[in-house]
């Protein structure tokens, strides 16, 4: 049977008012010889761009960095400086995701249109002016009713995500359908009863071997799925160094040794091994601009620097992952 998704925002409303509390979590612990370094926060003329908990794409080829916030996209270059935006006008929608197509340097937003009441993938130049809808095509029937709200681009092929239901279809870069995985039903053995009336994504990425990472708010759990259906999950409820209070955004960093792993109420990112070995966690919540408050969404570039979105207005804070 399949599960229903459902999502458990009480465990969301006491972050967040921990977090504007200020009410402070864990330490700058580390067991491992991996590290980050604090460089900037992404910013315009006027100072650190201001956003909440921005969805964050990065083009590895030209260093360049996509966060979407109040249905606008800002492009940053490698200093994390603002340089470029589109959907000023909500051109293309209300935008719930991007990612670039390295291959073609193509931006493929996901945008919600409100005028004619449907969700689309849309294809942009790099000025985010459109030059196509991707209509997904030759999708089974149990993915008829499919709608996207992420976004991933891996090897030229699209991985779309419904995070409240747990589905996940893998398309060609022209919207053909390859791959789906209803990931509720594929994890279902390895829930408890109490999990599986909390199922649902908190964050979503793919790693660089096409493998689908998300977490579980509410079972502080994180993920790592194949695409043969192969799940692997680790995580401990905590509030201490290595442990979930609330794991939110989740991404593998460019070597592929390492999972990063967001806090939202720890105002940490956790680093562990592919093994999922804890490592180091860094952030701390504070008013300095390395710390974090309430970060979610990761995304990591080619030179390994790791980018954050947060609460309060903070923006996206840029860090430099070293060490083996």
């Amino acid at each position: 049977m399949k599960l229903r998704a459902k999502t458990n925002f009480s465990i969301f409303l006491a972050a967040i008012c921990m977090v504007m509390a200020g009410q402070a979590y864990g330490g700058n612990e580390g067991l491992g010889q991996v590290s980050a370094s604090y460089l900037y926060t992404l910013s315009n003329f006027s100072g650190v761009y201001p956003a909440n908990w921005a969805k964050i794409g990065v083009d590895a080829s030209k260093g360049e960095i996509y966060v979407v916030s109040s249905t606008k996209v800002k492009i940053f270059n490698r200093d994390g400086m603002e340089v470029f935006s589109f959907n000023e006008g909500a051109e293309l929608g209300t935008v719930t995701d991007v990612a670039v197509d390295e291959r073609t340097g193509d931006i493929i937003v996901i945008g919600f249109r409100q005028h004619l009441g449907r969700t689309e993938i849309i294809r942009c130049n790099f000025r985010g002016e459109q030059i196509a809808a991707i209509e997904m095509k030759n999708l089974p029937a149990e993915f008829s009713d499919f709608l996207p709200n992420r976004l991933a681009v891996q090897g030229g092929d699209l991985y779309l995500a419904n995070t409240n239901d747990m589905r996940v279809i893998v398309t060609d870069d022209a919207g053909t359908f390859k791959k789906g995985l209803d990931i509720a039903r594929l994890i279902e053995q390895d829930l408890s009863e109490k999990e599986k009336q909390d199922t649902g994504m908190t964050g979503f990425n793919v790693d660089r071997e096409g493998r689908v990472l998300f977490s579980n708010s509410n079972m502080a759990r994180v993920f790592r799925l194949s695409l043969d259906g192969k799940a692997e999950s680790f995580g401990v409820r905590g509030g201490t160094a290595g442990k979930f209070g609330v794991p939110s955004g989740v991404a593998a960093d460019a070597t592929g040794k390492y999972l990063l792993v967001a806090d939202l109420l720890r105002s940490v990112v956790m680093i562990f091994d592919k093994d999922f070995q804890f490592q180091s966690e860094f952030g701390i919540k504070g008013n300095k601009p390395e710390n974090l408050i309430g970060p979610m969404h990761l995304a990591v570039d080619g030179q390994n620097r790791l980018y954050v979105s947060q609460l309060r207005n903070r923006g996206v804070n840029v860090y430099q992952l070293s060490g083996s």
